[in-house]
């Protein structure tokens, strides 16, 4: 009767046995490389979610940081622009007070011409009375130099 439960090579249920039981671990494989491929999928899914998070975070910071270098230089720039406008006001009234000033420099060096005019015209004088002094008294001329009686 232990025959009886063994199928013999030869018979046809032996067959349909080995097929299912092939068929079973078949199965069970294709399974396994169904749950593999899922697992291998949901893996690549992630890695390229985690991909573009960090590329989508990286490229707002890259903006963030462009925006910042932007925003600055035009600060700089109109800083500089301002800082023109007003060395340019303050040179145009500098200009104004120097060329105020040109008309009073002008007249006092007029002054200064004429004071010293006069003074040449003076010493004219003075020294045409004294030649008409020295004239005057012949003798006088060259003057003696005083001697001093304690030498």
């Amino acid at each position: 009767m232990g025959q009886d439960n063994q199928v013999k090579k030869d018979s046809p249920l032996y067959e349909q046995n080995s097929i299912q039981y092939s068929a079973s671990s078949q199965n069970e494989n294709y399974i396994d490389i169904e749950k593999e491929k899922s697992l291998a999928l949901i893996n690549a899914w992630e890695a390229n979610e985690k991909a573009k998070a960090q590329t989508n975070r990286a490229y707002r910071e890259l903006c963030a940081v462009e925006t910042w270098e932007n925003n600055m230089k035009t600060a700089l720039e109109l800083d500089l622009k301002k800082m023109e406008e007003n060395l340019e006001v303050e040179r145009a009234e500098y200009s104004k007070r120097l060329k105020k000033k040109i008309p009073e420099i002008e007249k006092i060096a007029e002054a200064k011409r004429e004071k010293i005019e006069k003074q040449k015209g003076q010493e004219s004088i003075k020294l045409t009375k004294m030649s008409e002094k020295i004239i005057a008294t012949p003798g006088a001329y060259p003057p003696k130099p005083k001697i001093f009686g304690c030498f």
